[in-house]
């Protein structure tokens, strides 16, 4: 009687065990597609892994509601995955989660308005869940009262450190800042940012407004005495922010140049093209005195993300 033959893929992996090293073998023989990794890339929202367990746990449970609602979250975090801004973090998550509730909210008043006590039942009951996860995301709201309160201990409490003048206030914003982690308030280390107590941008919704930026390098402080080097800067500055705050150069509308001398102008605007040649937003040129002489370019702009306003479909500034 013939021996029986060895099943193909238990012979492929012999034969790979002669001919490749054992590293090699493993991926020749499982034929599993390779992986590569970017250090850069964002790790995926602690929230949305969570979600994903819950998902899985109401599908065991056939619980309709809230599969229902947990489906909605994925559906739209991979819509939002296919725009330039999509989900980075459990605070862009919670933002998602917020509208979902909103559409649920105008859905309960269009179906009371329409005398549809079930469809009432139904949209509160989604309510009620997407409260659970708001609350449980371990994102905090704060009222205007709660900030308040907060300011004020950061005041005395750096009263109680021995600061005082401008000191004080810088004192106060770190202490606050540090207890707003987590928001959506876009810090970039200038020191700027603690003395006179703002955010480098704040996030509301899907708007990332960046504050007015001038050319400092804030990693050694130093700004360059060209202004053609200060706008390029500025611009880097600026394009870090809005990736810390979920968005890009691309979704920029809204733009406003301020320079102390208006003739100054026509020398960057080949850097303004680099950056927005591909976006053309809204802009408007100012000639204003700027806080300190060194200072020759201050941009500010605004972004509404999801608009993804590249009229080339490019990605970054143009070469």
């Amino acid at each position: 009687m013939a021996a029986s033959r060895p099943p193909m893929p238990l012979l492929a992996a012999f034969r790979c065990l002669r001919q490749a090293p054992p590293r090699l073998c493993r991926t020749q023989c499982l034929s599993r597609p390779s992986r590569f990794y970017s250090a850069d890339a964002d790790a995926p929202p602690p929230l949305l892994q969570k979600l994903k367990g819950e998902l899985k746990a109401a599908m065991r449970a056939k619980d309709a509601p809230r599969l229902s609602v947990l489906r909605s979250i994925m559906s739209a975090n991979l819509n939002a995955s296919k725009t330039t801004s999509p989900i980075r973090t459990d605070v862009q998550l919670v933002a998602l989660i917020r509208k979902l509730q909103k559409s649920a909210q105008d859905a309960v008043a269009d179906a009371q308005a329409a005398g549809r006590d079930d469809l009432v039942q139904k949209e509160n009951q989604q309510i009620s869940i997407l409260d659970e996860y708001i609350a449980a995301s371990g994102v905090q709201t704060m009222g205007e009262a709660e900030v308040r309160v907060l300011i004020n201990e950061a005041i005395e409490a750096a009263k109680g450190a021995g600061a005082a003048g401008k000191s004080l206030m810088g004192d106060v914003m770190k202490r606050v800042n540090g207890a707003l982690d987590g928001k959506d308030l876009i810090t970039s280390g200038s020191k700027f940012e603690g003395e006179i107590a703002y955010s480098r941008a704040v996030v509301v919704d899907d708007w990332v407004f960046v504050s007015g930026t001038t050319g400092y390098n804030y990693e050694t402080g130093n700004i360059s005495a060209d202004i053609v080097e200060q706008a390029e800067q500025t611009m880097i500055n600026i394009e870090r922010a809005l990736r810390q705050a979920g968005s890009s150069i691309h979704e920029v509308v809204r733009v406003k140049y301020i320079l102390p001398q208006r003739n100054d102008f026509p020398f960057i605007w080949p850097v303004l093209r680099k950056w927005f040649d591909n976006v053309r937003p809204a802009a408007t040129m100012v000639q204003a005195a700027l806080m300190l002489d060194e200072m020759k370019i201050e941009i500010e702009v605004t972004a509404k993300k999801g608009s993804g306003n590249d009229v080339s479909g490019g990605q970054g500034p143009s070469p």
